[in-house]
């Protein structure tokens, strides 16, 4: 895990705004509540955001599982107000195996998403050249179809958000929840892959591989290197989402979700409202 920067050109103001928003999101990310806009007033630029993400992992002290990607289609970006695919950790204690009961806070917009996730069987760390797709690729060990829940911790939700304060927000991840696993994937057409998501046993959404960046590979391509500059690993054994393929479906309390993937299986998530306050 990357320490939070120091960088000389960061001054203590800014730390100290960094370390605060870190701290409200993460109380909020567990106890539930809101954010005030205003903690968000030291984030300006996207790479100051990024430091927040590495402190509130510092805070978190949990073992990463995986990478969390978002935004990587253009209706996400534009109901997100993002200009691109964001990228943050996820923590073991938050990620499951179908079928599985998420908890939700009540007060943090809480959605859906239907995603492609890949497992990988050795490390790619940072280096000054860039990765290649069959470099990616060869890493990879399984695919997963899964169904990720995101939420906002910011008072005023995810609706144009906008890029920094969604990527502060630990790219609005909340849980994963996976399906089998799947290492045949290489034979199989991600791209024309149709994703059926059901909300209480009636057919809502659908999708395919195509709608996030033309391509599941293009996105795990763009993370591998992306992560690279900016001095993180992809580690053996953990996970890289790739964004939604059914845009983001807001949740209510009790909703049963089931994201029928055709022949990489289905995947199950029962949405648990926690009250304010009582941790997870």
């Amino acid at each position: 895990m990357s320490d939070p920067r120091t960088h000389g050109d960061v001054d203590r103001g800014t730390i100290g705004l960094q370390l605060t928003l870190a701290r409200r999101l993460w109380q909020a990310r567990i106890h539930g509540g809101q954010v005030p806009v205003e903690f968000a007033a030291g984030l300006t630029s996207v790479e100051d955001a990024y430091d927040v993400q590495r402190r509130i992992e510092a805070l978190a002290a949990m073992p990463r599982s995986g990478w969390k990607v978002g935004a990587t289609s253009r209706d996400a970006q534009r109901s997100l107000g993002a200009d691109g695919p964001v990228t943050a950790p996820m923590f073991a204690p938050f990620c499951f195996e179908t079928p599985a009961a998420v908890a939700v806070f009540p007060d943090q917009s809480s959605s859906v998403e239907c995603e492609f996730a890949f497992r990988f069987s050795r490390d790619l760390p940072p280096r000054v050249d860039e990765y290649s797709l069959c470099e990616v690729v060869d890493a990879v060990d399984s695919l997963l179809p899964a169904i990720e829940v995101v939420g906002g911790r910011f008072e005023d939700g995810l609706g144009r958000i906008g890029h920094a304060r969604l990527v502060a927000d630990m790219s609005a991840h909340t849980a994963f929840v996976s399906g089998r696993e799947i290492v045949t994937w290489r034979d199989v057409d991600l791209e024309s892959l149709r994703v059926d998501l059901y909300r209480n046993g009636r057919a809502v959404r659908a999708g395919s591989g195509s709608d996030v960046l033309g391509s599941p590979l293009r996105v795990l391509h763009w993370t591998v290197n992306h992560l690279s500059r900016s001095g993180e690993s992809i580690e053996a054994g953990q996970l890289v989402t790739t964004g939604t393929c059914t845009g983001i479906l807001s949740v209510s309390h009790s909703d049963d979700f089931v994201a029928d993937f055709g022949i990489l299986g289905r995947v199950e998530a029962r949405i648990v409202e926690t009250p304010v306050g009582s941790g997870r």
